[in-house]
């Protein structure tokens, strides 16, 4: 039961959007190389786990009570993990995903040391980016969003650079952008009540909603422009429960449009790669069985 615990409390349900930006983006780059799936890119795969998964240790030491106030799945407030557990395995998992980029290239080590950097300064003082409204969109798209995509192509040089297509970075850029700009609406009176200055907390609810519709909008526009056409028909589809969720107040709606972009690109890249949605199917499983039996709750939800 401890190893289960260390695995769901670094939250791999919310790994959803690294693993699905990574398989669509690795998709689009293997059809402009015709290149084949390789073990290399799972391997990548796990080191973008890792790196994701320390970050989420990180910070549930920092948000003990924005997370209590919120309700949020309580590891550290209910003792089944110490703080001394997270740093431990924010601590190991971090090297880990280190050391494997560094046996890729030097280029992935970079790329990987930024993105410790940013989840070490998302959660901790005193910058706290997570509590910045602009910063904590920033650190979110740019490093779930823009530089997952890249990772795709371990040794980046002048001849094979454009093979990924530049919008693609642009265009998760700004989807995953939209999905933390809406994840901010549930956390709201948690944060306020702990003094958070998330976007939510500065903004009335209509301007939260209407960047992520803006932010949606100009996803599409990028692909678009890219002709990356199942990529603009997600973002179109996104767009439906963020605009339901305007006209209505109802929380429900609210909470499905939070999540509903994420299972749409999760979706997408299962249909490319159909080993990946088998595997998320049983993680949802396993968290269900794992969060009623340790939380007695239900868990995952769509609303």
């Amino acid at each position: 039961m401890r190893v289960l615990d260390y695995i769901f409390a670094a939250r791999p349900l919310l790994l959803l959007p690294v693993w699905s930006v990574y398989f669509v983006s690795l998709h689009l780059h293997l059809n402009l190389t015709g290149e084949n799936f390789a073990l290399t890119h799972l391997l990548m795969l796990a080191a973008l786990s890792m790196v994701a998964g320390s970050a989420y240790y990180f910070n549930q030491i920092y948000d003990r009570e924005s997370d209590r106030q919120n309700n949020k799945v309580l590891f550290l407030q209910k003792g089944i993990m110490s703080e001394r557990n997270l740093r431990a395995g924010f601590l190991v998992t971090a090297i880990l995903s280190l050391a494997v980029a560094a046996w890729f290239s030097l280029q992935m080590l970079l790329l990987f040391a930024v993105l410790f950097l940013l989840s070490y300064l998302y959660s901790a003082p005193p910058l706290r980016l997570k509590d910045r409204p602009f910063w904590g969109f920033f650190a979110n798209a740019f490093g779930f969003g823009f530089l997952i995509p890249f990772t795709v192509m371990p040794n980046i040089t002048e001849h094979n650079a454009g093979l990924l297509g530049w919008d693609s970075p642009f265009y998760f850029f700004l989807t995953i952008g939209a999905v933390y700009v809406l994840t901010t609406l549930p956390d709201r009176d948690g944060d306020l009540i702990t003094g958070k200055r998330t976007v939510a907390v500065i903004f009335p609810r209509g301007i939260v909603i209407g960047i992520a519709i803006l932010l949606l909008l100009a996803s599409a526009w990028v692909a678009y422009y890219s002709r990356f056409d199942v990529l603009l028909g997600l973002s179109l589809a996104a767009l439906l429960p963020v605009v339901l969720s305007a006209i209505s107040r109802n929380r429900k709606i609210e909470h499905f449009a939070v999540k509903f972009p994420i299972l749409m690109l999760t979706l997408l890249a299962g249909y490319f790669f159909w080993g990946y949605i088998l595997f998320v199917v049983a993680l949802i499983i396993g968290s269900r069985i794992y969060y009623r039996k340790r939380f007695l709750i239900t868990y995952p939800k769509l609303t």
